[in-house]
């Protein structure tokens, strides 16, 4: 019943671009390696002019739509890297001209460069029928990629409504989107040098090919680990609001380490008393979860706890550094 609509990023590539992003995190998604999604819906991203942006974005508007209107979807994913994280933003709007809500918006550093969704280097603010915003970016200063590339997803119709989860990370505008490079050469002449130098750019960035495959397996840790929660958020929605819907998927987090271990509480669990948490910047609850007892799901065990749900108020995505949880 979750459906996920995704435009790729930006390539001049014809017959090698199946190759060179097939592990993508937006394929990846597509391909349902992290969760089960109902009939999802995959586009190659416009060309380097993009020019072809906006026939881009009007196709998964079309499947988006289409899925919600059949009865065959009961929530939305929406995801694009580079342009096509500007299309699908402005899928969201246009879903919400139609009264049909968006569950999560994924970006990998979306940027708009082109006339064809508005004006050049648009930021077409995220419509309020978003409900969350997952957004991986380069970190412009620090690693010196795309210069000439502004990012858009950054402002909001109403950010009491849309929750943003955003993070910055040392890699190139490709591999923060699962397309590092494999090497560092001088464009047009091919001389190797130590860091990457993408075409179009005036000078080198500051990223080594080694530290672009790292930078990029870290965004994914990031953003898989708040989709999976955003996922397992809206499947449970789904199943009390339609009991005979979808079943819970078989899906896991990798490279997620438990950091502690299960704490015991004084009521028949070897009678210790319960951890506290201080939260940290960068917390979240499913984060928390994964900590001390090795599994994401338990984050509502923690908010349940009557304490931790007076400290963090009504919506559990919302927690603050310096909050004290009891972990029980």
């Amino acid at each position: 019943m979750i459906t996920f609509t995704a435009v790729d990023g930006t390539s001049t590539e014809e017959e090698t671009y199946k190759e060179t992003y097939k592990n993508s995190f937006i394929n990846k998604l597509y391909r349902s390696e992290l969760v089960n999604f109902i009939e999802p819906w995959y586009l190659r991203g416009p060309y380097l002019s993009g020019f072809d942006t906006r026939t881009r974005a009007e196709a998964a508007y079309k499947h988006a739509k289409g899925m919600w209107t059949s009865g065959k979807a009961k929530a939305l994913f929406l995801g694009g890297h580079s342009r096509g994280g500007a299309a699908v933003i402005e899928v969201a709007k246009w879903l919400k001209a139609d009264g049909i809500p968006v569950e999560c918006l994924i970006l990998f550093d979306a940027v708009d460069r082109t006339h064809t969704l508005g004006s050049i280097f648009g930021n077409t603010p995220i419509a309020d029928n978003v409900k969350r915003v997952i957004h991986a970016r380069r970190n412009v200063l620090r690693t010196q990629s795309r210069l000439s590339f502004g990012n858009c997803g950054t402002t909001y119709e109403n950010s009491n409504r849309t929750t943003l989860f955003q993070e910055y990370f040392f890699a190139t505008h490709s591999g923060v989107g699962g397309v590092p490079w494999s090497k560092a050469v001088v464009p047009l002449t091919g001389i190797p040098i130590l860091t990457i130098w993408e075409p179009g750019e005036l000078k080198a960035t500051f990223v080594t090919p080694a530290y672009d495959h790292t930078g990029s397996e870290q965004s994914w840790n990031w953003a898989k680990s708040h989709i999976a929660f955003a996922y397992d958020l809206c499947r449970q929605r789904l199943e009390k609001e339609n009991p005979v819907g979808d079943k819970k998927p078989d899906f896991q987090i990798p490279n997620q380490k438990p950091g502690g271990s299960l704490p015991p509480t004084g009521d028949g669990n070897g009678g210790k008393k319960p951890q506290i948490h201080t939260v940290k910047s960068g917390d979240w609850l499913s984060k928390i979860a994964i900590q001390y007892y090795g599994d994401m799901n338990k984050w509502k065990t923690i908010y349940e706890v009557p304490a931790n749900k007076a400290t963090i108020g009504a919506n559990p995505d919302l927690i603050k550094p310096g909050q004290q949880l009891i972990i029980p």
